[in-house]
């Protein structure tokens, strides 16, 4: 059967839909031109949701635009069949396990979005997904769209330029930097222009990322080149633009030693640098970045790792300004509602860093060196690299016993160290954005900790984690678990979980349909903040509410339950776990 609809007149929807046979929708986009998708269902009630994974909207940042910010999309004549994910963006992982013949130029071509809809004549809410990584890694088709439309909602996932090709920056027009971040700025203007045809309301928009994602979105608070109308709702999960991670401090200095790491010429005047690094083959781009990543984390810390974060000042105009410094002059946006949060454990995935570059300089059994050096050269891997001693004094005095620490023994230290990385790296940059749209923001603010711990969790990330004596607990990314079906092997919910993700969904959809989150599977009201420590909700089965959002920055070294992270080894692990919660209990928070 045909069935035709002329919806308003810049809309033509033309189902072909077949007995047995997925149901193909064309979608004619005002000013660009004609999308065909595809169909998904959702997850528990099998509604069907159109979906359009891989529609333009930038040129190819290819040639002489590569580094350099996006040109929208041009229109064009013939349908485009958007029924399959689009390419990543260049990344490790995936771009070097390309054959030889697929690596071209053309592979830069990644500037794309997916919309995911129930109806393309609604005027549902928008949600836009900026996904982490690191800035380094990830796509669209990992956040698919099955839980979150189970509710009225229009989905909108992004990619943007990753690595070297989305943040390097000798602060030129050549490479001025932040071309990611620009990436991101075109598509939330594609969707105020074109998501109408999709059966989103362009007014009602609420822009949500995890981790480098939740960074990204922390940024466009602080950035003089968003319009306000762009959204008026975020939610930021495990990320912050204060995050040490997130800004290169030396973007110059990083991008020569990069290029020097792929072969150009340092010597040579800065026009020449740039001109090697807009010819190198891009696999050459990709592992220059990793030999420099690699080198900066071992010898000075996530903060000053160049090619992946976003860079203040230069001729972008993303960041004139530092975030921290546009934050304490009070000249920010009064007109955001937020939700944002952490995972309870979310510094574990960082220790892992920490414990195997421990591991290669052979100091994890080093009792001199964890006695005396662990805490120092943790601060400087998660970045801050404080000289006096007064940091590690407070977290020492904090977080550990004065018998933990006699003991240099590095599983006993783990807990606290777990926190360090959680707080420098995550929950602290997070309770910067939370303390200041709360303090100058006309809108409610509401702040949460992650807690569940369910059957599935993302720690190692694919990876071999049985070497590590810890275990992830609600570790980095889990949330995600419970809204997005991705990766296959954690699409399979319990009882228990998917209860948990039905939850979720309701809290993350909620908020963006009507600007308060709520579920009535057991949540108690959602408080928002009213201070500078919460409230706040945790997460978790049962729900409750927190009055001290700064209890997280401690809450593996002080919760009973922080032996959970610790992996069983031996009798003698046994006995000291032992005695570790008894002297717990007298510190607990």
């Amino acid at each position: 059967m045909l069935f035709v609809s002329v919806c308003r007149s810049s809309l033509l929807v033309v189902l072909l839909c077949f007995a047995a046979a997925t149901c193909a929708i064309t979608v004619r986009i005002q000013g660009l031109g004609e999308v065909v998708g595809s169909e998904t269902l959702t997850a528990r009630t099998q509604q069907r949701v159109h979906q359009f994974l891989n529609i333009p909207y930038a040129e190819a940042p290819t040639g002489a635009r590569r580094f350099r910010a996006p040109v929208p999309i041009a229109p064009w004549t013939a349908a485009k069949d958007v029924s399959l994910p689009g390419r990543p963006c260049p990344q490790p992982g995936i771009t070097d396990q390309l054959p030889p013949g697929d690596i071209t130029p053309a592979i830069e071509d990644c500037l794309s979005l997916s919309v995911y809809t129930k109806n393309v004549t609604a005027n549902h809410p928008v949600m836009v997904y900026i996904h982490g990584g690191s800035f380094y890694l990830g796509k669209a088709a990992d956040h698919p769209p099955n839980y979150l439309l189970e509710r009225d909602v229009t989905l909108v996932a992004v990619q943007y330029r990753l690595g070297a090709l989305g943040f390097l920056s000798t602060l030129s027009s050549t490479i001025p930097g932040n071309a990611g971040m620009l990436d991101v700025v075109l598509a939330l203007k594609w969707v105020q222009d074109h998501i109408a045809d999709f059966g989103g309301d362009a007014r009602r928009v609420t822009v949500f990322g995890q981790s480098a994602g939740a960074a990204a979105v922390s940024a466009l608070l602080y950035s003089p080149v968003v319009p306000s109308s762009y959204f008026g709702q975020v939610i930021l999960q495990s990320g912050g633009s204060t995050s040490s991670w997130a800004i290169d401090p030396n973007p110059v200095e990083n991008a020569k030693e990069i290029a020097k790491f792929a072969g150009c010429d340092v010597a040579r005047p800065l026009e020449d640098v740039e001109q090697c690094l807009q010819e190198l083959p891009v696999l050459n781009l990709l592992r220059a970045l990793d030999l420099h990543s690699q080198d900066r984390m071992m010898n000075q810390g996530v903060n000053n790792i160049g090619g992946c974060g976003m860079v203040v000042g230069g001729p972008s105009g993303f960041l004139p300004a530092d975030p921290i410094h546009v934050m304490r002059s009070g000249q920010v946006r009064k007109d955001v509602r937020m939700m944002a949060g952490a995972t309870k454990h979310d510094g574990t995935f960082m220790v892992t860093v920490l414990y195997d570059m421990l591991a290669a300089m052979e100091l994890i059994n080093g009792k001199q060196s964890n006695q005396y050096d662990l805490i120092d050269t943790a601060n400087r891997l998660f970045g801050i690299d404080e000289h006096s001693g007064a940091l590690a004094g407070y977290e020492i005095e904090s977080l550990f016993t004065e018998q933990q620490l006699e003991s240099g023994n590095f599983t006993q230290l783990m807990a606290g160290v777990i926190d360090i990385a959680g707080t420098i790296v995550i929950k602290a940059p997070v309770l910067r954005d939370v303390q200041n749209n709360a303090r100058y923001s006309e809108k409610e603010t509401y702040l949460y900790s992650f807690d569940y711990q369910g059957e599935h969790t993302r720690f190692g990330y694919g990876a071999n984690t049985s070497h590590y004596p810890f275990l992830g607990g609600a570790h980095h990314s889990d949330d995600n678990i419970y809204l997005f079906p991705y990766p296959e092997h954690v699409t399979r919910l319990n009882t228990a979980d998917t209860l948990m993700s039905e939850i979720m969904v309701d809290l993350w959809t909620s908020f963006a349909i009507d600007g308060v989150p709520k579920s009535s599977r057991g949540v108690p009201a959602w408080p928002k903040v009213n201070g500078p420590t919460g409230p706040y909700l945790h997460i978790n089965n049962p729900f409750s509410i927190g009055t001290n959002y700064y209890d997280e920055y401690a809450v593996s070294a002080h919760d009973r339950s922080a032996a959970n992270l610790i992996k069983t080894l031996s009798a003698s692990v046994i006995a000291m776990l032992s005695l570790l919660l008894v002297i717990l209990s007298f510190y607990r928070v």
